[in-house]
């Protein structure tokens, strides 16, 4: 309880619940200072550690684990903030972010620029992947995996390889969704 009351009144205070129902909460975390050396018997406050958020996120999955966290500190202590806050979460997420499929955010994946990257090869060293790629020297992570080109969203990967906008992709991950389903029915339980 003496961690999560600071932390939850610090986690509110970076919060942004829009008219809308669209949030924004702590992404990156930076962290400055050291921590106090540990002391079981007498824990101390860490008064030279600092956090500031460098960026925020809508992140479905990450808001489910907040809501959850939220909902279980209010119906414990009572906290009005944290039980409206985690409501207006898994209200956000409900109103703003579902589709057919579930409830997610679409995503810029500039990562996907790694598929140009090369994969090591040892010198004279070749060979065939089970779907009948050629492993050479000159091998790139795409190369050996041509299949990815069978995919109806490939075009979105090749336009960016040759020089255009990173992709958006809107993933539906299972972790993620198990978490909403589980926020959802852990404020159903502990508040309505």
């Amino acid at each position: 309880k003496a961690v999560l009351d600071k932390w939850v009144k610090w986690a509110l205070s970076k919060t942004t619940i829009n008219p809308d129902g669209t949030y924004q909460i702590p992404s990156t975390l930076q962290w400055s200072g050291q921590p106090d050396t540990w002391n079981a018997s007498s824990p101390s406050a860490n008064s030279g550690l600092h956090v500031t958020v460098a960026d925020y996120t809508n992140d479905v999955g990450v808001a489910a684990a907040y809501a959850k966290t939220l909902a279980y500190y209010g119906a414990r202590s009572g906290d009005t903030a944290s039980k409206s806050t985690a409501k207006a979460l898994l209200d956000g997420m409900w109103g703003n972010y579902q589709d057919s499929l579930g409830i997610a955010v679409p995503e810029t994946r500039s990562d996907y620029s790694r598929f140009n990257d090369s994969v090591y090869v040892p010198s004279g060293w070749s060979g065939t992947m089970p779907n009948g790629d050629a492993i050479t020297s000159s091998s790139t992570f795409s190369s050996i995996r041509s299949f990815y080109k069978n995919d109806p969203a490939w075009s979105k990967i090749e336009a960016y390889l040759k020089g255009g906008a990173a992709p958006v992709f809107t993933y539906h991950r299972f972790w993620a969704q198990a978490d909403i389903a589980l926020a959802m029915g852990s404020y159903a339980e502990l508040l309505e």
